[in-house]
């Protein structure tokens, strides 16, 4: 009789939790959303099987832009893309939007700028904002430049050994990671041209080789005891993330001791974080510091890698644009070997556009999450503490409403001057784009186009970004043509970026000078 009675409660409990209050009684059930498609999973088998953000896009344009899908076992997921809702969560309230905590991004990536809250968020971003302003970006340029000719040359050596088809996503992620070494610690690692331990584990963290792989770190993020288990994925996880910690450590004490010897010189991000930090008044401690070096590794490599490599895809499916920006490339720069200043690079109209599509077809963050600290209200909406709030790029950037019905089409002449279309109200703070545009009569704001997101916590190292990107894809069209491989499909898979799935394959023509 009492198994019986506690079998009943333990029942009645769970039906409670995961069904009849997730779906008839919390104030959630008031917005408007998709109906669960499992009566125990929600709407989690159709987001996980079907292509990226195509349920999400379908739902906005059902639902409007303000709705509430349900997860595994019905948990309630408010899904924003509304400009309004957007400005509310992203600038107005931004710090009672705290992050969640989710155990294997703060693994890679530290608790650094990137997952600090409040006053240490403000306190951190004051002090790092000048090592990212533009004046430092354009040093840089020199080292962009220096490390695409490398992955240049690397490449005509292959198509001289008859090898015409190229995996292009490891070769970027190599040369990003060279990139990032150079202008962020102003260190070697040679990734390009020798086999590093770093790159290697950065390649097993953010790119998981099978479904298995990839359902434990969904999983993981849900219920963190799958990410102790004891098998195989888990353990070479942790090897990874102990080669990623212990290179952060000891860039960071390498400097601390040169500054403690009166030697720090140079101009490199760590250097001058380390200089910011020895006059600051409240200084970030041994840890802080190398949760912002970690930060710089992940961030710093792996968002860029990617969108150059989309970037170079699109552009081998389409052969008119791609022309159009080699003749612009070969206008402006007629020696193959150039190196560019940062004015050339930013002057360029069809460069600007093409890099613009391609973070807008494929943002390097697809989604976002925020929790709100208090019950809020947003377009409305009653929003109880700790609701998870999900902001998608992905979507907001393929919305007919915003981009017309050629939404889902890579089209970079949708930016050049003399189209319809524009920006209003550019964020400066995320690149040097200042065009103010007009879509169909809708303007185009930074919370319709935000691939780095936009507001208070908007990606510090965009400028950074853009500008690598830049200097990689002018290098690359201007000493070769890309096609595609027929039969060859990539997909988007949903990681910490937008992952290629299985990754991009092209053939590859080196250009005559």
């Amino acid at each position: 009789m009492i198994i019986s009675l506690v079998v009943i409660a333990i029942v009645g409990y769970y039906t409670y939790k995961w069904i009849l209050y997730p779906l008839y009684i919390s104030p959630l059930c008031k917005i408007p959303g998709p109906p669960p498609d499992h009566f125990l999973l929600g709407n989690f088998v159709k987001i996980f099987k079907e292509e990226v953000g195509h349920p999400q896009i379908k739902w906005t344009i059902d639902y409007g832009g303000v709705l509430c899908y349900r997860s595994l076992f019905n948990r309630p997921r408010v899904f924003i893309t509304d400009p309004k809702a957007l400005q509310h969560v992203l600038s107005t309230n931004v710090y009672d939007y705290p992050k969640p905590k989710m155990a294997f991004v703060s693994s890679v990536v530290g608790n650094g700028i990137l997952m600090a809250e409040g006053e240490v968020h403000r306190r951190q971003r004051k002090m790092m904002n000048p090592i990212f302003s533009y004046s430092n970006v354009k040093e840089m340029i020199p080292s962009f430049a220096k490390v695409a000719h490398t992955l240049k040359d690397i490449w005509i050596e292959k198509l001289n050994n008859r090898e015409d088809i190229i995996d292009i996503v490891p070769y970027l992620s190599q040369a990003t990671l060279d990139v990032i070494g150079i202008v962020g610690f102003n260190y070697q690692f040679n990734s390009l041209t020798t086999t590093n331990e770093l790159a290697t584990a950065y390649e097993m963290v953010f790119h998981p080789k099978n479904r298995e792989n990839l359902i434990i770190r969904i999983l993981s993020n849900n219920f963190p005891m799958f990410e102790k288990l004891p098998i195989k994925s888990n353990i070479q996880k942790k090897e990874a993330l102990k080669i990623i910690h212990n290179v952060s450590e000891n860039l960071v004490r390498e400097r601390l001791e040169e500054a403690k010897r009166g030697e720090l010189q140079g101009t490199d991000l760590l250097t001058m974080l380390v200089k910011i930090n020895e006059q600051a008044e409240e200084k970030m401690s041994f840890d802080e510091l190398k949760n912002q070096i970690m930060t710089f590794l992940a961030a710093g490599h792996e968002t860029t890698s990617v969108a150059t490599g989309w970037a170079l895809y699109y552009l081998s499916k389409d052969q008119e644009s791609q022309s159009l920006l080699r003749e612009e490339l070969m206008e402006e720069f007629p020696d193959k070997n150039f190196v560019p200043t940062f004015d050339q690079i930013n002057d360029l109209e069809y460069l600007n556009a093409v890099v613009k599509e391609t973070l807008r077809i494929v943002p390097p963050v697809p989604i976002v999450v925020r929790k709100p600290k208090k019950d809020d209200v947003i377009n409305g909406y009653v929003i109880p503490k700790g609701t998870p709030v999900f902001i998608s790029p992905n979507t907001v950037h393929r919305l007919p409403s915003i981009w017309g019905q050629d939404a889902d089409d890579f089209k970079p002449s949708r930016w050049l001057i003399d189209s319809s279309f524009v920006i209003t109200a550019p964020d400066t703070s995320m690149g040097s784009f200042s065009d103010s545009n007009l879509v169909d009569d809708k303007p185009v704001t930074n919370y319709t186009w935000m691939p780095f997101i936009t507001g208070t916590r908007n990606c510090i190292g965009g400028k950074l970004a853009l500008n690598e990107m830049k200097v990689l894809l002018a290098v690359l069209i201007r000493n070769f043509r890309f096609r595609e491989i027929e039969g060859f499909e990539v997909k988007r898979k949903m990681s910490i970026t937008l992952r290629p799935d299985p990754t991009i394959k092209l053939w590859v023509e080196e250009m005559e000078n």
